[in-house]
C-alpha cells in the first residue's frame, strides 16, 4: 500500500514515518530554551561600565574641566602691559646726554573692560561648562538606551538561534525520513530534494541570526569601550516600571537632553547681557617714568587715561546686540521644539508600551497555550486516523509561530520600557 506524503515548509514526510517525526517535533519545540553556560556580564554591570569607560563621555567630562578653567581666566583683568623705550634720541650720535629732552622711558598700562562685562564673560564660559556637563548627562542617557536596545537584540537573537537550531535538527530528521521513504519507493526523489532545500534554508536563517547577534555584540562593545566582544547574561533583565503618562509629561523638563537645551538657553541670554555692556567704553590707565642723562635735567613722570568712544553704535553695538537677541530667541525656540518632540515621543511610546504589554500577555497567556492545546488535539486526532499529517504540521507551525511572536513581543516590550525609562530620566541640576 502506498501512503501519500504530506508537505510542510518544503519538507516531505511519508505517513510511515509521521508518528515518530511528530513526536520528536513536539518534544523538541516544547523543550526549554534557557541559555547554556554561565554568562559573565549583566546589564547593570554593563551600564556601570558604560559610565566609566565610554570615550565619548570621557571627552565631555574633559570638556567640562577645560571650560571650568577657562571661566576662571575669562573673569580676570587683561594682563598689564610694560613698555620700554628711548625718547628724543639724537639721530646723528645716539647719545643720551647731549639733549635735555633725551631720556629712557619705562611705562606700565592696564586696561579695564566695561563695568560688569568681565564678570559676565566668566559666567558665560562657566555656563558653557554647565552645557558640557549637561551634554554628558544627555549623552549618558542616550547611550544607556542604545546599550539596552542592543542588549535586548542580542538576547532575542540568542533565543531565536536556539529555536532555529532545534528546527534544524527536525529538518535533518525529516530529510532522513524522506530519504528512507524514497529508498523504499514510497516517495519521489523530489521530496528528498525539497527536504534538503528546507534544511539549507534553515542554515541560511541561522547564519542571518548569527550575523545580527554579532552586530548587536559589536554595538555593545563599542558603547562600553572594550576591545573584545562581551559575554552576556542571557536572562531578560528587569527594568523599572514606568510612571504614568501625566507624571512622565510633568517630569520632561528634567530630562537630560531638555536640561542641556535649557542650559544652552541660559548661555544665550548671557550673550545678550554681554552685548549690552559693549555700549560702555573700555578704559586703559597708563603710568610712565623717564630717566634723563643730560646734566641738570630732571627726570620725567607721565600718566594718562585712554578710552574708546562707542558714539556710532548703529553699525557695531546695535548689530551685535540684535544678533545676540536673535541667538537667545533661537535657543529658546529650539528648546520648545525639543520639548514638544519629547512630549510627542512620550505619548506615542507610552501607547506602544500599553499595546505591547497587552499583546505579549495575550500571546504568552492565551494564544500560545491555545496553539499548544490545538496541536495536542490535532496530534491525537491524527493518531486515531481522523486527521491527516498536513493538519498536524500546520498546528505545530502555529505553535512555533506563536513562540517566536511572543519572543518578539517581549523584546519590543523591553525596548519600549527602556525608552520610557530614558524619557523619565532626570538630569543633574547644574
Amino acid at each position: 500500500m502506498y501512503f501519500a506524503p504530506r508537505i510542510f515548509m518544503g519538507r516531505v514526510i511519508p505517513r510511515c514515518a509521521a508518528g515518530r517525526t511528530v513526536a520528536l517535533l513536539a518534544v523538541t519545540l516544547f523543550a526549554s530554551a534557557s541559555p547554556a553556560g554561565a554568562e559573565t556580564l549583566s546589564l547593570s554591570q554593563a551600564e556601570a561600565l558604560l559610565l566609566q569607560q565610554n570615550p565619548g563621555l570621557a571627552a565631555l567630562a574633559q570638556k567640562n574641566i577645560e571650560l571650568r578653567h577657562q571661566a576662571v581666566a575669562a573673569g580676570q583683568l587683561p594682563d598689564p602691559r610694560l613698555s620700554v623705550g628711548a625718547v628724543n634720541l639724537p639721530a646723528d650720535t645716539l647719545a643720551l646726554n647731549r639733549q635735555p629732552m633725551t631720556m629712557l622711558s619705562l611705562g606700565v598700562s592696564q586696561s579695564f573692560p566695561p563695568w560688569g562685562k568681565r564678570q559676565l564673560e566668566g559666567e558665560r564660559v562657566d555656563t558653557d561648562a554647565r552645557v558640557a556637563l549637561a551634554d554628558r548627562g544627555a549623552s549618558a542617557a542616550e547611550l544607556t538606551l542604545t546599550l539596552r536596545q542592543a542588549w535586548f537584540d542580542a538576547i532575542y537573537d540568542e533565543h531565536a538561534r536556539q529555536i532555529v537550531a532545534a528546527q534544524q535538527r527536525l529538518a535533518a530528521q525529516s530529510t532522513q525520513a524522506s530519504l528512507a521513504a524514497y529508498r523504499a519507493s514510497q516517495a519521489p526523489e523530489a521530496d528528498v530534494l525539497r527536504s534538503r532545500l528546507a534544511q539549507e534554508e534553515l542554515v541560511n536563517a541561522l547564519s542571518r541570526i548569527e550575523s545580527e547577534r554579532a552586530d548587536a555584540l559589536a554595538r555593545i562593545a563599542q558603547i562600553l569601550g572594550v576591545r573584545n566582544l562581551p559575554d552576556l547574561d542571557g536572562h531578560w533583565p528587569e527594568l523599572p516600571a514606568p510612571p504614568s503618562l501625566p507624571q512622565m509629561l510633568a517630569r520632561l523638563p528634567g530630562q537630560p537632553a531638555l536640561r542641556a537645551a535649557q542650559v544652552q538657553t541660559d548661555a544665550a541670554r548671557l550673550g545678550v547681557a554681554i552685548a549690552r555692556r559693549d555700549y560702555y567704553p573700555e578704559f586703559t590707565v597708563s603710568l610712565g617714568y623717564g630717566q634723563s642723562y643730560y646734566p641738570g635735567s630732571p627726570n620725567w613722570l607721565s600718566a594718562g587715561v585712554e578710552m574708546n568712544l562707542p558714539i556710532f553704535p548703529g553699525k557695531r553695538q546695535d548689530q551685535n546686540l540684535a544678533a545676540a537677541q536673535a541667538q537667545a530667541l533661537e535657543a529658546q525656540y529650539r528648546y520648545e521644539d525639543k520639548r514638544l518632540a519629547y512630549a510627542r515621543q512620550a505619548r506615542s511610546t507610552y501607547a506602544r508600551y500599553e499595546a505591547l504589554t497587552a499583546q505579549w500577555q495575550r500571546t504568552e497567556g492565551e494564544l500560545l497555550p491555545t496553539a499548544r492545546h490545538a496541536y495536542e488535539a490535532t496530534l491525537a486526532a491524527y493518531t486515531a486516523g481522523r486527521m491527516d499529517m498536513s493538519a498536524v504540521l500546520k498546528a505545530q507551525q502555529d505553535v512555533l509561530d506563536m513562540g517566536l511572536t511572543a519572543l518578539r513581543y517581549r523584546r519590543d516590550l523591553q525596548s519600549t520600557r527602556a525608552e520610557l525609562d530614558y524619557l523619565a530620566t532626570q538630569g543633574e541640576i547644574q
